[in-house]
């Protein structure tokens, strides 16, 4: 996520991401390619080049993102009408270390979900957004 003065972006960096597994060999194998290595408290750790270079050389405030992955997404700041942060643990995320959620509501009444990943305070993360 980037925080600019005007916008909220939100990038794709990672695809499918598992903890690494037992069970038969093919599932071990599969999982352990999916799993984050590295520092997993360090947030950066969280993402992958091949993401980074797709969006590399675009201007990311004219949108073309949105056409790079359907994740991704460009939201006015202006059209936030609400940022929550809730520290409930995400279901599903293993052994990630994660501070929660943070929830950013728009005027048109749509809802994002941010994972805040690694050492990162998602009750920071949401002041941050709701300051403008």
């Amino acid at each position: 996520m980037l925080l600019t003065k005007d916008f909220l972006i939100g990038i794709k960096v990672n695809g499918l991401i598992s903890v690494e597994g037992g069970g038969n060999i093919l599932a071990k194998e599969l999982s352990k390619t999916m799993a984050v290595k590295g520092d997993l408290q360090n947030p950066y750790s969280y993402i992958k080049s091949k993401y980074i270079d797709k969006v590399q050389n675009l201007d990311v405030l004219d949108g073309s993102i949105l056409a790079q992955d359907k994740s991704n997404f460009l939201i006015q700041r202006a059209d936030i009408t609400n940022a929550y942060y809730d520290p409930k643990k995400k279901w599903g995320m293993g052994y990630y270390p994660h501070d929660g959620k943070v929830y950013i509501i728009t005027n048109d009444g749509k809802k994002k979900e941010l994972i805040i990943l690694g050492n990162q305070s998602g009750h920071q993360i949401a002041n941050l957004v709701l300051t403008k």
